[in-house]
Protein backbone atom coordinates (compact mmCIF):
# COMPACT_ATOMS: atom_id res chain seq x y z
CA UNK A 1 0.00 0.00 0.00
CA UNK A 2 1.52 3.60 -0.72
CA UNK A 3 -0.30 6.36 0.75
CA UNK A 4 0.58 10.28 -0.96
CA UNK A 5 -1.00 12.72 1.70
CA UNK A 6 -1.71 16.13 -0.33
CA UNK A 7 -0.99 13.93 -3.37
CA UNK A 8 -0.60 17.83 -5.46
CA UNK A 9 2.47 17.94 -3.08
CA UNK A 10 4.38 15.11 -5.79
CA UNK A 11 1.65 15.86 -8.67
CA UNK A 12 2.64 19.65 -9.18
CA UNK A 13 5.50 21.29 -9.41
CA UNK A 14 9.31 19.64 -10.71
CA UNK A 15 9.29 16.11 -11.38
CA UNK A 16 5.85 15.89 -11.09
CA UNK A 17 5.08 14.82 -14.51
CA UNK A 18 7.61 12.10 -14.09
CA UNK A 19 5.85 11.15 -10.72
CA UNK A 20 2.56 10.70 -12.49
CA UNK A 21 4.04 8.61 -14.84
CA UNK A 22 6.12 6.22 -12.52
CA UNK A 23 2.15 6.25 -10.50
CA UNK A 24 0.84 4.52 -13.24
CA UNK A 25 3.48 2.50 -14.91
CA UNK A 26 3.58 0.61 -11.33
CA UNK A 27 -0.74 0.64 -11.58
CA UNK A 28 -0.15 -1.19 -14.81
CA UNK A 29 2.09 -4.01 -13.60
CA UNK A 30 0.83 -6.78 -11.65
CA UNK A 31 -0.33 -6.21 -7.57
CA UNK A 32 -1.66 -6.46 -5.23
CA UNK A 33 -0.99 -2.71 -5.15
CA UNK A 34 -3.31 -0.03 -3.42
CA UNK A 35 -2.50 3.90 -3.74
CA UNK A 36 -4.22 6.20 -1.95
CA UNK A 37 -3.81 9.47 -1.43
CA UNK A 38 -5.35 12.83 -0.39
CA UNK A 39 -5.84 16.03 -2.74
CA UNK A 40 -7.23 19.60 -2.13
CA UNK A 41 -10.78 19.74 -5.08
CA UNK A 42 -8.90 23.02 -6.92
CA UNK A 43 -5.61 20.72 -7.70
CA UNK A 44 -7.79 17.83 -8.70
CA UNK A 45 -9.47 20.49 -11.06
CA UNK A 46 -6.45 22.08 -12.22
CA UNK A 47 -4.72 18.47 -12.97
CA UNK A 48 -7.88 16.70 -14.89
CA UNK A 49 -8.97 19.59 -17.13
CA UNK A 50 -8.54 19.73 -20.85
CA UNK A 51 -5.82 21.71 -21.67
CA UNK A 52 -7.44 24.95 -23.54
CA UNK A 53 -3.88 25.57 -25.94
CA UNK A 54 -1.83 23.51 -27.15
CA UNK A 55 0.57 23.88 -24.39
CA UNK A 56 -0.53 20.26 -22.25
CA UNK A 57 1.17 21.04 -18.86
CA UNK A 58 -0.31 17.44 -16.69
CA UNK A 59 -0.87 15.41 -19.36
CA UNK A 60 0.02 12.43 -16.99
CA UNK A 61 -1.33 13.11 -13.69
CA UNK A 62 -4.51 14.09 -16.08
CA UNK A 63 -4.40 9.87 -17.30
CA UNK A 64 -3.49 8.87 -14.05
CA UNK A 65 -6.19 10.50 -12.00
CA UNK A 66 -8.89 10.59 -14.66
CA UNK A 67 -8.73 6.65 -14.13
CA UNK A 68 -10.05 6.77 -10.54
CA UNK A 69 -13.21 7.45 -9.08
CA UNK A 70 -12.48 10.11 -6.54
CA UNK A 71 -14.09 10.06 -3.28
CA UNK A 72 -14.79 13.69 -1.60
CA UNK A 73 -14.10 14.11 2.21
CA UNK A 74 -16.66 17.02 3.27
CA UNK A 75 -15.51 19.62 5.69
CA UNK A 76 -18.23 18.36 7.81
CA UNK A 77 -18.94 15.12 8.88
CA UNK A 78 -23.02 14.52 9.35
CA UNK A 79 -24.29 13.65 12.81
CA UNK A 80 -25.40 10.17 10.98
CA UNK A 81 -21.60 9.76 9.71
CA UNK A 82 -20.41 10.36 13.42
CA UNK A 83 -23.07 7.63 15.14
CA UNK A 84 -20.72 5.30 13.31
CA UNK A 85 -19.43 2.56 15.47
CA UNK A 86 -16.09 2.88 13.73
CA UNK A 87 -15.91 6.26 15.32
CA UNK A 88 -16.38 5.36 18.95
CA UNK A 89 -14.04 2.69 18.82
CA UNK A 90 -10.93 4.47 17.36
CA UNK A 91 -9.49 6.50 20.65
CA UNK A 92 -8.11 9.26 17.89
CA UNK A 93 -11.77 9.80 16.34
CA UNK A 94 -13.53 9.56 19.78
CA UNK A 95 -11.56 12.36 21.17
CA UNK A 96 -11.97 14.49 17.88
CA UNK A 97 -15.54 13.55 17.80
CA UNK A 98 -15.75 14.76 21.61
CA UNK A 99 -14.14 18.20 21.11
CA UNK A 100 -14.15 19.34 17.55
CA UNK A 101 -17.26 21.66 16.29
CA UNK A 102 -19.74 21.30 13.55
CA UNK A 103 -18.31 17.73 12.93
CA UNK A 104 -15.23 18.65 11.70
CA UNK A 105 -13.10 15.88 12.89
CA UNK A 106 -10.35 15.88 9.94
CA UNK A 107 -9.40 19.78 11.03
CA UNK A 108 -9.33 18.61 14.76
CA UNK A 109 -7.14 15.91 13.71
CA UNK A 110 -4.73 18.03 12.60
CA UNK A 111 -5.18 20.73 14.93
CA UNK A 112 -5.87 23.36 11.92
CA UNK A 113 -8.29 25.62 13.67
CA UNK A 114 -5.95 26.22 16.45
CA UNK A 115 -3.13 26.75 13.89
CA UNK A 116 -5.18 29.66 12.59
CA UNK A 117 -5.88 30.60 15.67
CA UNK A 118 -2.03 30.77 16.43
CA UNK A 119 -1.24 32.75 13.55
CA UNK A 120 -4.11 35.48 13.75
CA UNK A 121 -2.64 35.92 17.53
CA UNK A 122 0.32 36.53 16.03
CA UNK A 123 -0.44 40.11 14.99
CA UNK A 124 0.02 40.82 18.83
CA UNK A 125 2.09 38.30 20.45
CA UNK A 126 4.96 39.07 17.66
CA UNK A 127 4.17 40.75 14.91
CA UNK A 128 7.65 39.55 12.88
CA UNK A 129 6.29 36.01 13.28
CA UNK A 130 3.08 36.84 11.97
CA UNK A 131 4.99 38.24 8.87
CA UNK A 132 7.22 35.66 7.88
CA UNK A 133 3.65 33.07 7.96
CA UNK A 134 2.05 35.57 5.75
CA UNK A 135 4.31 35.91 3.72
CA UNK A 136 4.86 32.26 3.28
CA UNK A 137 0.97 31.98 2.85
CA UNK A 138 0.96 34.74 -0.01
CA UNK A 139 4.01 32.52 -1.76
CA UNK A 140 2.12 29.27 -2.04
CA UNK A 141 -0.91 30.46 -3.01
CA UNK A 142 0.48 32.42 -5.81
CA UNK A 143 2.13 29.90 -7.11
CA UNK A 144 6.07 29.18 -5.27
CA UNK A 145 5.28 25.39 -4.74
CA UNK A 146 8.90 24.60 -3.89
CA UNK A 147 9.75 24.95 0.04
CA UNK A 148 11.01 28.39 0.92
CA UNK A 149 14.35 29.45 1.37
CA UNK A 150 14.76 31.54 4.79
CA UNK A 151 16.32 34.11 2.92
CA UNK A 152 13.20 34.72 0.90
CA UNK A 153 11.03 34.81 4.00
CA UNK A 154 13.19 37.50 5.92
CA UNK A 155 13.52 39.59 3.02
CA UNK A 156 9.61 39.61 2.04
CA UNK A 157 8.43 40.04 6.28
CA UNK A 158 9.31 43.35 6.16
CA UNK A 159 6.91 44.81 3.85
CA UNK A 160 3.76 43.39 5.75
CA UNK A 161 4.85 45.12 9.26
CA UNK A 162 4.11 48.95 10.13
CA UNK A 163 6.82 51.64 10.58
CA UNK A 164 6.57 50.92 14.28
CA UNK A 165 6.71 47.38 14.38
CA UNK A 166 9.91 47.71 12.17
CA UNK A 167 11.55 50.23 14.42
CA UNK A 168 10.63 47.85 17.36
CA UNK A 169 12.32 45.10 15.94
CA UNK A 170 16.26 43.93 17.04
CA UNK A 171 17.99 43.85 13.76
CA UNK A 172 19.87 41.22 15.02
CA UNK A 173 17.32 38.98 16.04
CA UNK A 174 14.16 40.02 14.77
CA UNK A 175 13.94 36.88 12.64
CA UNK A 176 15.23 34.36 14.59
CA UNK A 177 12.68 35.20 17.29
CA UNK A 178 9.89 35.31 14.14
CA UNK A 179 10.89 31.91 12.94
CA UNK A 180 10.52 30.72 16.61
CA UNK A 181 7.16 31.58 16.83
CA UNK A 182 6.36 30.18 13.33
CA UNK A 183 7.89 27.01 13.83
CA UNK A 184 5.70 26.36 17.18
CA UNK A 185 4.41 23.35 17.46
CA UNK A 186 0.33 23.61 18.06
CA UNK A 187 -0.83 20.69 20.77
CA UNK A 188 1.76 19.59 19.85
CA UNK A 189 0.81 18.49 16.64
CA UNK A 190 1.72 21.14 13.30
CA UNK A 191 3.50 24.39 13.18
CA UNK A 192 3.00 26.86 10.17
CA UNK A 193 6.32 26.23 9.41
CA UNK A 194 7.57 22.73 8.99
CA UNK A 195 11.21 21.97 8.55
CA UNK A 196 12.29 19.86 4.81
CA UNK A 197 13.70 16.69 5.07
CA UNK A 198 16.90 16.35 3.07
CA UNK A 199 16.97 14.19 -0.25
CA UNK A 200 19.50 11.68 1.08
CA UNK A 201 20.22 10.77 4.39
CA UNK A 202 18.94 11.92 7.79
CA UNK A 203 17.65 15.25 9.20
CA UNK A 204 16.12 18.53 7.37
CA UNK A 205 17.64 21.00 5.00
CA UNK A 206 19.11 23.96 6.65
CA UNK A 207 17.38 27.14 6.03
CA UNK A 208 14.58 25.59 3.79
CA UNK A 209 10.25 25.91 4.93
CA UNK A 210 7.08 24.11 3.95
CA UNK A 211 3.88 25.88 5.13
CA UNK A 212 1.74 24.02 6.91
CA UNK A 213 -1.07 22.79 4.30
CA UNK A 214 -3.74 23.59 6.55
CA UNK A 215 -2.42 27.50 6.74
CA UNK A 216 -1.62 27.43 3.15
CA UNK A 217 -5.80 26.31 2.61
CA UNK A 218 -6.91 29.14 5.10
CA UNK A 219 -4.80 31.62 2.95
CA UNK A 220 -6.88 31.29 0.05
CA UNK A 221 -9.85 32.35 2.01
CA UNK A 222 -8.63 34.93 3.89
CA UNK A 223 -6.15 36.94 1.38
CA UNK A 224 -7.66 35.56 -2.07
CA UNK A 225 -8.02 39.23 -2.94
CA UNK A 226 -4.82 40.78 -1.08
CA UNK A 227 -2.19 41.97 -3.24
CA UNK A 228 1.40 41.17 -1.05
CA UNK A 229 3.93 44.64 -0.73
CA UNK A 230 6.61 45.02 -2.42
CA UNK A 231 9.09 43.63 -0.51
CA UNK A 232 7.79 40.34 -1.35
CA UNK A 233 8.57 40.66 -4.96
CA UNK A 234 11.78 41.73 -4.39
CA UNK A 235 12.55 38.87 -2.20
CA UNK A 236 10.62 36.44 -5.20
CA UNK A 237 12.91 38.26 -7.76
CA UNK A 238 16.03 37.70 -5.64
CA UNK A 239 15.06 34.29 -3.69
CA UNK A 240 12.90 32.13 -5.42
CA UNK A 241 13.46 28.82 -5.44
CA UNK A 242 13.47 27.79 -8.99
CA UNK A 243 12.01 29.13 -12.30
CA UNK A 244 9.13 27.48 -12.58
CA UNK A 245 8.33 29.38 -9.14
CA UNK A 246 9.32 32.54 -10.55
CA UNK A 247 7.22 32.02 -13.78
CA UNK A 248 4.88 31.37 -11.48
CA UNK A 249 4.61 34.34 -9.37
CA UNK A 250 5.64 36.10 -12.38
CA UNK A 251 1.90 34.74 -14.14
CA UNK A 252 0.18 35.71 -10.88
CA UNK A 253 1.64 39.56 -10.86
CA UNK A 254 0.33 39.79 -14.53
CA UNK A 255 -3.32 38.11 -13.82
CA UNK A 256 -3.54 40.96 -11.28
CA UNK A 257 -3.06 43.69 -13.46
CA UNK A 258 0.84 43.95 -12.03
CA UNK A 259 2.42 44.47 -15.51
CA UNK A 260 6.00 45.93 -14.06
CA UNK A 261 6.49 43.54 -11.82
CA UNK A 262 5.43 40.19 -13.91
CA UNK A 263 7.79 41.43 -16.84
CA UNK A 264 10.96 41.97 -14.21
CA UNK A 265 10.13 38.27 -12.76
CA UNK A 266 9.86 37.11 -16.18
CA UNK A 267 13.50 38.44 -16.87
CA UNK A 268 14.79 36.81 -14.23
CA UNK A 269 13.44 33.87 -14.71
CA UNK A 270 14.63 33.70 -18.54
CA UNK A 271 18.24 34.51 -17.14
CA UNK A 272 18.07 31.93 -15.00
CA UNK A 273 16.92 29.55 -17.93
CA UNK A 274 13.39 29.32 -17.99
CA UNK A 275 12.03 28.70 -21.50
CA UNK A 276 8.29 29.96 -20.61
CA UNK A 277 9.54 33.10 -19.55
CA UNK A 278 11.24 33.57 -22.74
CA UNK A 279 8.46 32.33 -24.34
CA UNK A 280 6.53 35.23 -22.31
CA UNK A 281 8.76 37.81 -22.81
CA UNK A 282 9.22 37.48 -26.37
CA UNK A 283 4.96 37.09 -26.93
CA UNK A 284 5.23 41.10 -24.83
CA UNK A 285 8.32 42.15 -27.05
CA UNK A 286 6.28 41.61 -30.55
CA UNK A 287 3.23 42.95 -28.59
CA UNK A 288 4.82 45.79 -28.48
CA UNK A 289 6.50 46.19 -32.39
CA UNK A 290 9.82 45.33 -30.98
CA UNK A 291 9.74 42.69 -33.69
CA UNK A 292 13.59 42.36 -33.30
CA UNK A 293 13.74 42.20 -29.82
CA UNK A 294 11.31 39.18 -29.64
CA UNK A 295 12.87 37.11 -32.85
CA UNK A 296 15.95 37.26 -30.41
CA UNK A 297 14.71 35.79 -27.83
CA UNK A 298 13.02 33.13 -29.60
CA UNK A 299 16.02 31.83 -31.17
CA UNK A 300 17.36 30.83 -28.16
CA UNK A 301 14.44 29.12 -27.59
CA UNK A 302 14.69 27.21 -31.42
CA UNK A 303 18.64 27.10 -30.01
CA UNK A 304 17.52 25.45 -27.27
CA UNK A 305 15.36 22.77 -29.06
CA UNK A 306 11.61 24.35 -28.48
CA UNK A 307 9.44 23.16 -31.78
CA UNK A 308 6.62 26.10 -30.17
CA UNK A 309 9.18 28.84 -30.57
CA UNK A 310 9.22 28.17 -34.39
CA UNK A 311 5.25 28.72 -34.41
CA UNK A 312 6.04 31.92 -32.37
CA UNK A 313 8.29 33.19 -34.49
CA UNK A 314 6.86 32.51 -37.66
CA UNK A 315 4.01 34.15 -36.71
CA UNK A 316 5.71 37.09 -35.98
CA UNK A 317 7.23 37.28 -39.46
CA UNK A 318 3.80 36.53 -41.04
CA UNK A 319 2.74 39.88 -38.89
CA UNK A 320 5.71 42.07 -40.29
CA UNK A 321 4.57 40.59 -43.89
CA UNK A 322 8.03 38.32 -44.30
CA UNK A 323 6.35 35.67 -45.31
CA UNK A 324 9.35 33.77 -47.31
CA UNK A 325 10.80 34.00 -43.69
CA UNK A 326 7.83 33.12 -42.24
CA UNK A 327 7.02 30.05 -44.65
CA UNK A 328 10.84 28.52 -43.84
CA UNK A 329 10.06 28.75 -40.36
CA UNK A 330 6.39 27.53 -40.88
CA UNK A 331 7.89 24.49 -42.40
CA UNK A 332 10.02 23.34 -39.65
CA UNK A 333 7.58 23.88 -37.55
CA UNK A 334 5.50 21.16 -39.76
CA UNK A 335 8.33 19.14 -39.53
CA UNK A 336 8.10 18.64 -36.21
CA UNK A 337 4.71 18.00 -35.93
CA UNK A 338 2.77 21.49 -35.83
CA UNK A 339 1.17 22.54 -38.92
CA UNK A 340 -0.63 25.50 -37.82
CA UNK A 341 1.69 27.88 -38.95
CA UNK A 342 1.55 27.01 -42.46
CA UNK A 343 -2.43 26.58 -42.31
CA UNK A 344 -1.89 30.28 -40.74
CA UNK A 345 0.23 31.48 -43.87
CA UNK A 346 -1.98 30.17 -45.89
CA UNK A 347 -4.60 32.26 -44.73
CA UNK A 348 -2.83 35.45 -45.24
CA UNK A 349 -1.46 34.95 -48.33
CA UNK A 350 -5.21 34.55 -49.43
CA UNK A 351 -5.99 37.59 -47.43
CA UNK A 352 -3.31 39.56 -49.57
CA UNK A 353 -4.36 38.19 -52.52
CA UNK A 354 -1.89 36.27 -53.70
CA UNK A 355 -3.89 32.78 -54.42
CA UNK A 356 -1.17 30.96 -55.89
CA UNK A 357 0.97 31.03 -52.63
CA UNK A 358 -1.77 30.30 -50.36
CA UNK A 359 -2.42 27.16 -52.55
CA UNK A 360 0.82 26.09 -52.40
CA UNK A 361 1.19 26.16 -48.51
CA UNK A 362 -1.84 24.74 -48.33
CA UNK A 363 -0.60 21.78 -49.81
CA UNK A 364 1.87 21.52 -47.45
CA UNK A 365 -0.19 22.03 -44.49
CA UNK A 366 -2.47 19.00 -45.64
CA UNK A 367 0.98 16.82 -46.65
CA UNK A 368 1.81 17.56 -42.81
CA UNK A 369 -1.89 16.07 -41.71
CA UNK A 370 -4.13 19.33 -41.85
CA UNK A 371 -6.39 20.41 -44.16
CA UNK A 372 -8.02 22.83 -42.99
CA UNK A 373 -6.22 25.65 -44.92
CA UNK A 374 -6.65 23.59 -48.15
CA UNK A 375 -11.02 23.62 -46.94
CA UNK A 376 -10.57 27.62 -46.66
CA UNK A 377 -8.49 28.34 -49.84
CA UNK A 378 -11.60 25.92 -51.59
CA UNK A 379 -14.17 28.11 -49.81
CA UNK A 380 -12.14 31.29 -50.68
CA UNK A 381 -12.21 30.35 -54.80
CA UNK A 382 -15.41 29.50 -54.61
CA UNK A 383 -16.40 32.50 -52.71
CA UNK A 384 -14.54 34.37 -55.91
CA UNK A 385 -16.11 32.88 -58.69
CA UNK A 386 -13.51 29.89 -59.29
CA UNK A 387 -15.54 26.93 -59.01
CA UNK A 388 -13.10 25.02 -60.83
CA UNK A 389 -10.30 26.05 -58.82
CA UNK A 390 -12.81 25.29 -55.79
CA UNK A 391 -13.18 21.71 -56.99
CA UNK A 392 -9.74 21.15 -57.37
CA UNK A 393 -8.95 21.94 -53.82
CA UNK A 394 -11.88 20.12 -52.89
CA UNK A 395 -10.64 17.19 -54.19
CA UNK A 396 -7.21 17.54 -52.91
CA UNK A 397 -9.03 17.55 -49.31
CA UNK A 398 -10.87 14.38 -49.77
CA UNK A 399 -7.64 12.95 -50.87
CA UNK A 400 -6.26 13.57 -47.67
CA UNK A 401 -8.45 12.90 -45.51
CA UNK A 402 -10.70 15.71 -45.30
CA UNK A 403 -13.84 14.46 -45.75
CA UNK A 404 -15.14 15.56 -42.71
CA UNK A 405 -14.14 19.37 -43.02
CA UNK A 406 -15.98 19.01 -46.60
CA UNK A 407 -18.92 17.57 -44.86
CA UNK A 408 -19.19 20.55 -42.14
CA UNK A 409 -18.94 22.95 -45.33
CA UNK A 410 -22.03 21.68 -46.91
CA UNK A 411 -24.03 21.59 -44.08
CA UNK A 412 -22.98 25.88 -43.79
CA UNK A 413 -24.11 25.47 -47.53
CA UNK A 414 -27.91 24.44 -46.37
CA UNK A 415 -28.06 26.28 -43.33
CA UNK A 416 -27.69 29.24 -45.67
CA UNK A 417 -30.19 28.17 -47.92
CA UNK A 418 -27.82 27.33 -50.82
CA UNK A 419 -28.81 23.40 -51.79
CA UNK A 420 -26.75 23.76 -55.03
CA UNK A 421 -23.67 25.10 -52.93
CA UNK A 422 -24.26 22.20 -50.45
CA UNK A 423 -24.65 19.78 -52.88
CA UNK A 424 -21.30 20.83 -54.79
CA UNK A 425 -19.43 19.81 -51.37
CA UNK A 426 -21.52 17.13 -50.24
CA UNK A 427 -19.82 15.34 -53.34
CA UNK A 428 -16.85 15.28 -52.05
CA UNK A 429 -16.95 14.11 -48.63
CA UNK A 430 -18.99 10.76 -49.44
Amino acid sequence: MLWLNDAQNFLIGTDAEEAAAALQSRLERPGPLVILGTLWPEHHRTLTATPESAKDTYPNARSLLNGVNPVDVPVSFTATALQSSLVHHDRSLATAMSTCTSGRIAQTLAAGPQLVDHYHQGTSLNPCGHAVVTAAMDARRLGHTSPLPAAFLTAAAPGYLTEQQRAAADPDTWFAHALDYARERVMGVVAALEPVAGTDGMGALPGIYRLSDYLDHHARTIRSRAFPPRSFWTAAGDYAASTADLEALAAAADHRGRYGIAADLYQRAADAGGTDALSELAWRRGQAGDLRGAEQLLQRLIDAGDPGALSQLAQLRQRAGNFDGAEALAQRAADTGDPGPLVELAWRLGEAGDLDGAERVAQRAADAGNVNALVRLARRREEAGDLDGAERLAQQAADVGGRDALIRLARAHERDGDPEGAKRWRRFGL
